[in-house]
């Protein structure tokens, strides 16, 4: 993690969302934990425990072919944690369970039972557009769903981002690396033409 330090006084350090949602505050208590998704986890004062707290391989491709990861939040300090869109909360009883994409999982409270299981039905796996997983959550504790997850605003900025099939992944970094190359190459070799 970076560490920053105000030297001589108090001191101001901003960071940004990744996506269209909300920054919060979470206070986190001695003995208080919460699972978060894998990029919930923004910043936090000192004293914070972050570490893997679930982490499932459910195949390639799926959930961006890294599996499904979340982060544990604990220690004794003040985080900060973001949640893609719109945010709804639950507080589950004992028992009481909660199905949702586990794309929409945001945070969690560590009392809370989770597990990601297959899909029931061949009809919803196949045709209900959610894919073949789903998260169950179940109580006691607070659930935060997120309404906005990175595929869904892909998809949805997709129509806007002109007719032309984008390029993989690989092309575009490996374009940017070879501009930015040849920028300082040129630059060092009196090449530099700007």
């Amino acid at each position: 993690m970076t560490e920053y330090t105000a030297d001589g006084g108090r001191g101001v350090v901003g960071f940004a969302a990744k996506l269209p949602g909300t920054i919060f505050e979470v206070p986190v208590s001695a003995g208080q934990t919460y699972m978060i998704h894998r990029h919930g986890f923004v910043c936090a004062t000192r004293g914070v425990e972050l570490s893997t707290g679930f982490q499932r391989s459910l195949g390639s491709g799926l959930f961006g072919g890294e599996g499904f990861l979340l982060q544990k939040l604990s220690g004794s300090c003040t985080a900060w944690v973001q949640l893609g869109g719109e945010i709804v909360t639950y507080d589950l009883q004992p028992g009481e369970s909660l199905q949702v994409h586990p794309g929409h999982v945001g945070m969690f409270d560590a009392s809370v039972n989770f597990d990601v299981v297959f899909m029931r039905g061949i009809k919803n796996a196949l045709f209900g557009g959610d894919g073949l997983f789903i998260a169950r959550l179940t109580g006691p504790g607070k659930v935060w769903l997120q309404s906005l997850t990175v595929p869904g605003f892909a998809h949805a900025l997709q129509p806007y981002l002109g007719k032309e099939p984008a390029q993989p992944a690989q092309t575009a970094q490996a374009a940017i690396v070879g501009g930015v190359a040849g920028s300082v190459l040129g630059s060092i070799f009196g090449n530099d033409r700007s």
